[in-house]
């Protein structure tokens, strides 16, 4: 089982910290005369969208001895303005960069991830439409959907 502590630290400040003791701030909407100094929750949860997709790719590359050199996602999230404001449709574009890189096995690496192994896509696809790309020495090469849009609700609604 995880675990994790959040502390309020004043105003609209707070810090999160895992079972290990590693810290991350947060902060919620910024109270009058406060300015953003951290990711919002939200914001944790699309990066973390992010950060395991990438971890599940870049894992997955290796296995399959492909030369990876770089990787960057893009995400982009729409949520409604009534509440609760949960994500109704979640954009992704991998880029991926090496020299020798298969875009057919970079489109396997990001299918499995997004299919089988991200879990956190698998949260966030119960209540949302997830849309992906997959460029590969800057040429797109892929368009994909997982969650509510693989499922044929390509709204999220």
């Amino acid at each position: 089982m995880r675990h994790g502590t959040v502390r309020w630290k004043g105003g609209s400040r707070y810090v999160g910290a895992n079972d290990l003791g590693l810290e991350v701030p947060l902060q919620g909407a910024p109270r009058e005369g406060e300015r953003r100094e951290a990711p919002s929750p939200k914001d944790l949860v699309l990066l973390g969208l992010g950060g395991c997709t990438a971890i599940d790719v870049v894992e997955i590359l290796n296995k399959m001895r492909q030369p990876l050199g770089s990787l960057v996602i893009d995400l982009e999230a729409e949520e409604p303005e009534e509440h609760p404001k949960v994500f109704r449709q979640v954009r992704l574009v991998y880029r991926l960069e090496g020299h020798g890189l298969d875009p057919e096995r970079a489109v396997r690496a990001v299918t499995l991830s997004q299919q089988k192994y991200c879990g956190v896509s698998a949260m966030i696809g119960r209540t949302a439409a997830i849309h992906y790309a997959v460029e590969v020495n800057g040429e797109r090469v892929y368009e994909g959907t997982a969650g509510l849009a693989a499922a044929g609700t390509a709204d999220g609604s």
